[in-house]
C-alpha cells in the first residue's frame, strides 16, 4: 500500500514538472522567463506541501499505542489468552493486536496512558500467572511466572 501511495505522489510531481515544462516553453516566446519561474515553483511548493500532508495522514505516528511484551509463553496458553480478553474489557481500549514468535508475545494496544496503569486496571487473577520485569513509557515486559528461569 505504502510502495502504491509512494508511485502515484511521484507521478503526481513529475506530471506537474512536465506541465510546468510545457507552459515555460509557451511563456517563453510571449514573457520573460522570471515570472514564468516563479509560476512554476509555486505550483511545485503546492505539489510538495499537497505530498507532506498526504504522508502525515497515511503514516501517522502510534503515540498512543502500549506494548506489552511477554518472555517463554506458549501461544496456547489459556493465561495469555484470558489476559488478551481482560486486555479487552478495559475501558479505552478498542483491540488488542498480537504477534508471536519465538515463545515470545507482542500485545499492542491502542490505549490512552501508561502501560502500568493499564495494567494496575486488570484484574488480580489474570496478572497473577506474569511477573512484571520491565516498565516504560509505552511498554512493559512480562515474564510467564512458569518460565524456568525464574
Amino acid at each position: 500500500m505504502k510502495i502504491i501511495c509512494l508511485f502515484f505522489i511521484g507521478l503526481s510531481a513529475l506530471s506537474f514538472t512536465s506541465t510546468g515544462q510545457l507552459k515555460n516553453s509557451k511563456q517563453q516566446k510571449s514573457q520573460p522567463a522570471a515570472p514564468s519561474l516563479k509560476k512554476t515553483s509555486d505550483s511545485l511548493k503546492m505539489a510538495i506541501n499537497d505530498a507532506k500532508s498526504s504522508f502525515n495522514t497515511l503514516f501517522k505516528s502510534h503515540k498512543d499505542t502500549d506494548a506489552i511484551m511477554i518472555s517463554n509463553v506458549e501461544y496456547e496458553d489459556p493465561n495469555l489468552a484470558n489476559l488478551k480478553e481482560s486486555l479487552k474489557k478495559l475501558k479505552g481500549v478498542k483491540s488488542v493486536a498480537e504477534e508471536y514468535k519465538s515463545s515470545n508475545a507482542v500485545l499492542k494496544i491502542p490505549f490512552k496512558g501508561k502501560p502500568t496503569e493499564m495494567w494496575d486496571q486488570l484484574p488480580a487473577s489474570v496478572r497473577a500467572p506474569f511477573k512484571l520485569v520491565e516498565a516504560g513509557d509505552n511498554y512493559i515486559s512480562l515474564r510467564f511466572k512458569n518460565d524456568t528461569g525464574n
